[in-house]
């Protein structure tokens, strides 16, 4: 099996134990058994194929079980490993931990090059059990652009456990490892079954939201003068015709006494952010966290979906005076011409691969929790669907004129330019995607980086004609809000720094 340049640096559950007995004493035999039997047939025939191609195999298994909540899961995964996977949006849940294959790859043809391995890994791949191929196997995303940093610009990964639940509630376990020709170790599946019955006995309830710290320290990056005339060159650049829409980016930089506990956070933005996508990336010590209330684009059953998500308004401290927001975003031209951008962008997109395409005349209005944007619903029929991977569309689409602006190029090269940090995975591709080439994935909006006591945030305003550099700062003060709730952060000073 290719995986190309995993990571020594990437640590994993120990795949092994000394237990033959797939279930350790303190293990309530009560929970729904997994068929080790199926599992071992499975990994024989991984370990043959193994040996007759010369090439390490990956070997899968899906049985349903019992329905398990998935933020009960949040605590004992991340207790369990330092590679995890959380995605929790209102049609789908997958916990994932631990790594049986990693794909990392560099530069602008990394998900080409994520997609050539994974369908080189499936055709070798044996998989066995009565659950659906259609459960998620490969998880992770990408960096905004293909720029070195703290988390690999691509890493996509084959969990060797992991849980998923689908709308009604249905709940798959699939299991895997990767067998190597020359040492077919057989106590690994053991191995994986012990640690799945021990997550899945750990289940409990929500995580408890983060504490508050004294000593929390707040730092804006840019500060707030400095970022409103970067606004204001950008608004420039557009009135001279360069671009039409430049989405610029700010950093926040909270400091706490403590490490942050990534399932606590988890927990908070799940009680807080209902229609959102609540995920989390953690590899080696970092965890890339976040609620986005964007979909970047899905594809099930050969159907392709994707939002065109622009434009923001506060929401109101009444009823009468939130109606009078959101019929005023309805109104603005500016933010009409904002989200318009964006959508005929991903009609565009979508023409090329698609039968038909079906986009609404006028966009709705999306609340959230404090800020609602236009938002637009785009779907479409792929033509080829045999040929046309769920990354090929995240390809194509990402980033969109929402996170990046029009015409994407040459605006790409002037944020690059300009911003004064990497955005790392801020607004890139985060999500899944089955052994059919079919998945889901997000653009990860309203996150933070966080790495022991630090965590990086961001946020961005759509920058266009007309835009008011003071209006577009207080955007991403808004914007920053939920992830600061979710750290527990209070209210900064109006400079944009304090002590908490």
């Amino acid at each position: 099996m290719h995986q190309p340049d995993i990571d020594p640096h990437l640590p994993d559950i120990d795949p092994r134990t000394p237990n033959t007995d797939p279930y350790p004493p303190d293990i309530d035999r009560r929970l729904p058994e997994i068929d080790l039997a199926g599992f071992l047939e499975v990994h024989a025939k991984a370990t043959a194929e193994a040996r007759n191609n010369a090439s390490r195999t990956l070997a899968t298994w899906r049985q349903e079980i019992d329905p398990v909540d998935p933020a009960g899961l949040l605590v004992p995964v991340f207790a369990r490993t330092r590679r995890a996977f959380v995605w929790m949006s209102p049609e789908s849940s997958v916990i994932a931990m631990g790594s049986a294959a990693d794909f990392v790859e560099r530069g602008a043809g990394r998900f080409a090059g994520i997609r050539t391995s994974w369908e080189r890994t499936v055709q070798n791949a044996v998989t066995g059990g009565p659950g659906p191929r259609a459960t998620p196997s490969l998880v992770g995303g990408f960096a905004f652009a293909p720029r070195p940093g703290p988390l690999p610009e691509a890493l996509m990964w084959v969990p060797r456990i992991l849980v998923a639940r689908d709308r009604d509630g249905r709940t798959t376990l699939a299991l895997s490892v990767s067998v190597d020709p020359g040492d077919p170790v057989q106590d690994d599946v053991a191995g994986v079954i012990a640690q799945a019955c021990g997550l899945l006995s750990a289940a409990g309830g929500r995580p408890c939201p983060s504490p508050h710290l004294a000593g929390t320290t707040v730092t804006e990056i840019p500060p707030a003068a400095e970022w409103k005339a970067l606004v204001a060159r950008a608004a420039d650049q557009i009135g001279r015709g360069r671009f039409d829409k430049a989405v610029l980016a700010r950093q926040l930089r909270v400091s706490s006494p403590c490490p942050y506990d990534v399932p606590s956070v988890l927990g908070s933005l799940l009680g807080t952010r209902s229609g959102t996508t609540v995920f989390a990336v953690a590899a080696d010590g970092h965890a890339f966290v976040g609620a986005t209330p964007e979909r970047l684009v899905g594809l099930h059953a050969g159907r392709a979906r994707s939002m065109s998500l622009a434009a923001s308004m506060p929401r109101g401290a009444t009823p009468a005076e939130d109606a009078r927001l959101r019929a005023a975003l309805l109104e603005d031209d500016k933010c009409r011409r904002e989200q318009q951008v964006v959508t005929e962008m991903l009609r565009h997109a979508f023409e090329q691969v698609c039968r038909e395409v079906s986009v609404p005349a006028e966009p709705h209005v999306l609340d959230l929790p404090n800020l609602r944007h236009l938002h637009s619903r785009i779907e479409g029929e792929i033509a080829d669907p045999e040929n046309t991977s769920v990354l090929d569309l995240v390809e194509r689409l990402h980033p969109t004129p929402a996170v990046g602006g029009h015409p994407r190029k040459g605006t790409l090269d002037w944020i690059a330019a300009t911003e004064p940090f990497d955005r790392g995975w801020y607004a890139g591709p985060v999500g899944w995607m089955n052994a059919d080439q079919e998945g889901d994935f997000a653009v990860a909006l309203r996150s933070a980086h966080l790495y022991e006591g630090t965590a990086t945030l961001y946020a961005g305003c759509g920058i266009v004609a007309g835009s008011d550099p003071d209006v577009e700062l207080q955007e991403t003060r808004l914007k920053f809000r939920p992830m600061l709730d979710a750290l527990a952060v209070p209210a900064y000073g109006p400079d944009g720094a304090g002590t908490s």
